[in-house]
């Protein structure tokens, strides 16, 4: 499917790509609507929150889960990223709002 995505993705002449057509079956649409909802519900301000919520509300199969283990940790990344590339002024701002969290949710 990312192969096919990325040929109209570089063909394509309208801006547009269908994704219906690549999903190509209602089992793959319903799990790329399943992981569009739960990427909706988990932000890098509400990762504890927005985990209880996907744990309470949707049904996850182990490999489901390690998936948004790795989701989590992609965002605990990019956070840190941006906070190491963040002005200091506007660094010293940021941590005194957020208190002692460094940031990591796991190693």
């Amino acid at each position: 499917m990312i192969k096919e995505f990325l040929k109209k993705l570089n063909d394509r002449e309208d801006g547009e790509i269908d994704l219906d057509a690549i999903l190509s079956n209602d089992s793959n649409k319903a799990v790329y609507e399943k992981w569009i909802q739960v990427f909706s519900v988990i932000s890098p301000m509400n990762i504890l929150s927005g985990l209880s919520v996907v744990s309470n509300s949707m049904k996850m199969s182990k490999r489901d889960e390690v998936i948004l283990l790795a989701y989590v940790k992609f965002m605990e990344q990019n956070m840190a990223k941006l906070m190491a590339d963040m002005p200091k002024e506007l660094m010293k701002h940021t941590k005194q709002e957020r208190g002692n969290y460094d940031g990591t949710m796991f190693n």
